[in-house]
């Protein structure tokens, strides 16, 4: 063990020697000789790159000329780790600059996300406070109502953020169950019949389907962003059609939209996080994390989201693929309950 300790301090002392002073060390030189690696910097004008060490196997010291041949052959070397570095230092810093441009929008995004709604919230209650009883019942019953919901959308937000969090740092924990695929969408389409009120909203769900073995709550939000997605870029009293259907050894649930449609080109990017702030699209300012949250919700079940074209070839229709599993006989359902 003392001497492995000892070869790994000398052969130490000879790589530090030859990096400090950009000269070659070790065996057959004139610095710490007596070790059994020859050391030599591979070097630019701005210094040592890397070190190149080659030991002999029969022990004695390299000739000249297979030491001039090797230091020949580092400088290429040299040059090549230069470029690496070069193009490292390039993807960092335009990495860095992504980054604060993404976070930028982050905010930004955030900012009108959260302060819309509040505003709303804010001019209700102000109004309820001032007239008090001179508001005729029916204003005060829409009043109380749209604060309600713009809360409901804050708490959307709100949840988006979170789940987004808990996705980024793997703390996202499945906790699996039976569900009814109709209980999922209408639930969905439920927790949003306010935003879905000014438009034409049509359900496929076939009462046949079978079960999901899944986290409920998160493919039930998986949905909800997707449908929130669809009506924002809508046309008022356009049409939205949810569907599920199964497809082979698949469970899918889509939503079709009359919107603007999504060119071939932008469709794999429309689930990069923030993507919809960055370009400023005609859906309005939004924090774009929606579609991205979507596809790590699914992605934990082990599902993915396709594009393709909506109502009539108009529009977009999302689709959230979900795997099946071997349904549960009666008999486990009722004794899991």
């Amino acid at each position: 063990m003392e001497h492995v300790r000892a070869f790994e301090d000398q052969e130490r002392a000879a790589t530090d020697w030859a990096w400090q002073h950009d000269q070659p060390a070790g065996l057959g030189t004139g610095t710490l000789p007596s070790g059994r690696w020859w050391w030599w910097p591979l070097s630019l004008e701005e210094g040592p790159l890397a070190l190149l060490g080659v030991r002999p196997k029969d022990g004695e010291p390299l000739p000249g000329q297979r030491r001039r041949l090797l230091a020949a052959l580092g400088q290429p070397l040299a040059q090549a780790l230069s470029r690496a570095r070069l193009a490292d230092d390039l993807e960092a810093a335009r990495l860095h600059g992504e980054t604060e441009q993404l976070r930028s929008a982050l905010l930004a995004s955030v900012s009108h996300d959260l302060r819309t709604p509040l505003t709303t919230m804010r001019g209700a209650i102000d109004s309820l406070l001032a007239l008090g009883d001179a508001i005729p019942p029916d204003d005060r019953k829409e009043l109380l109502e749209s604060t309600r919901d713009e809360a409901e959308r804050l708490d959307r937000y709100i949840q988006n953020l979170l789940d987004m969090t808990r996705l980024g740092h793997g703390g996202l924990k499945l906790a699996r169950d039976w569900v009814a695929p109709e209980d999922i969408v209408g639930s969905a389409v439920h927790r949003l019949r306010a935003l879905l009120a000014p438009y034409r909203v049509e359900t496929r769900v076939p009462a046949e389907l079978p079960l999901l073995y899944v986290h409920a709550a998160l493919i039930e939000q998986a949905l909800v962003n997707v449908l929130e997605n669809a009506a924002r870029f809508s046309p008022p009293g356009g049409r939205l059609r949810v569907e599920a259907e199964q497809v082979g050894e698949e469970l899918q649930f889509s939503v079709s939209d009359e919107g603007p449609g999504i060119p071939e080109a932008e469709r794999e990017k429309i689930f990069d996080m923030f993507y919809t702030a960055a370009r400023g699209d005609r859906g309005g300012p939004s924090t774009g994390l929606g579609l991205a949250i979507c596809q790590g919700m699914v992605g934990a079940h082990g599902g993915r989201i396709s594009v393709g074209d909506g109502l009539d070839g108009h529009g977009t229709r999302l689709t959230l693929h979900l795997p099946l599993q071997r349904q549960p006989d009666l008999e486990e359902l009722d004794a899991g309950a």
